[in-house]
């Protein structure tokens, strides 16, 4: 599995000017977050912690991205690629964050690819 860390920098629509990345796909996701015209700002500090629980034990779910668009609106966005796709916990945390984000009147959207995100050389 390829998981590339690393940090953009120069970005105009995130606060920070700069974020840190997890991996290929998240660094993929950030440059298209950029270009969207309809994107205000994005983030992936946007310490959002929500609860779930997995085996009777209560964990915390980060999502990647709080998103924000010039109508106003505000989103979570979580990318994975097709392994993690088929964990129980990355549903789990799926229908924890709809959740989440319905009380706030937000949406909830997976961003996934395929593994030539995970397993191509990038």
């Amino acid at each position: 599995m390829v998981s590339k860390k690393g940090t953009l920098t120069n970005l105009k629509k995130s606060p920070y000017g700069k974020e840190e990345y997890d991996s290929t796909l998240e660094r993929e996701y950030m440059v298209e977050l950029e270009r969207d015209t309809a994107v205000k700002s994005w983030t992936k500090k946007h310490g959002i912690k929500i609860p779930y629980k997995f085996l009777l034990l209560t964990k915390h779910y980060l999502p990647d991205f709080l998103v924000e668009y010039k109508d106003g609106s505000k989103e979570i966005h979580e990318t994975k690629g097709l392994p993690l796709m088929l964990w129980v916990t990355t549903k789990l945390k799926g229908q924890t964050a709809e959740d989440f984000c319905k009380s706030k009147g937000w949406k909830y959207k997976m961003i996934t690819k395929g593994s030539q995100a995970f397993y191509g050389k990038i």
